[in-house]
């Protein structure tokens, strides 16, 4: 019996601790890679760095990704250089529409967790996100940050109709503290 309990608590154990560990993957690369492991991971991949929109902490690369051409804004913590987004966005003449998404990402990550339809554009001249769908997946049981993916309709981007949002929690926690750390 005694033997029964320490292998169900072995087992709990290592599931607990692969939670924590288990990191947001874009096109099977683990983002808890730094800028330079991701970029040369995607480069393998067939993806091309814009140099020219590059700086520190942030790529743009363009590439294929489910069979359409697609620019990439990649962003990492200013002091570890882990990745924690990476945005993917859709020429104007993708055949995706927005519906077509939906369902691919809800046949994938599951159900969605927090759907807005028609936000409000700001009265100024700033326009945001008309609608966005949110599916959290695995959560870092040490920083309880959620894997996100967010799919939004654009209105403030001229040259995409639609963006996914890939949002790995643990990184973007450390991101977060990293930049309120000055504070």
């Amino acid at each position: 019996m005694k033997k029964i309990f320490f292998t169900a608590l072995f087992c709990i154990a290592l599931v607990i601790s692969y939670a924590q560990t288990q990191p947001m993957k874009f096109l099977g690369i683990g983002m808890n890679s730094t800028m330079s492991t991701f970029i040369s991971k995607l480069k393998g991949k067939g993806f091309v760095e814009d140099v020219n929109h590059s700086k520190p902490n942030y790529t743009m690369m363009k590439g294929n990704f489910a069979g359409e051409r697609v620019k990439l804004e990649i962003r990492s913590a200013a002091k570890t250089h882990l990745i924690y987004k990476v945005d993917v966005y859709f020429n104007m003449s993708t055949q995706f529409t927005y519906p077509d998404l939906q369902e691919r990402l809800s046949g994938k990550y599951g159900k969605i967790t927090q759907e807005v339809n028609n936000i409000k554009e700001e009265p100024i001249f700033v326009k945001y996100t008309t609608d966005y769908s949110k599916w959290q997946t695995d959560t870092d049981t040490l920083t309880q940050g959620f894997n996100t993916i967010i799919l939004s309709k654009c209105s403030y981007h001229s040259t995409s109709p639609v963006v996914i949002s890939y949002i790995d929690g643990k990184n973007s926690k450390i991101e977060a503290l990293e930049v309120n750390s000055d504070f």
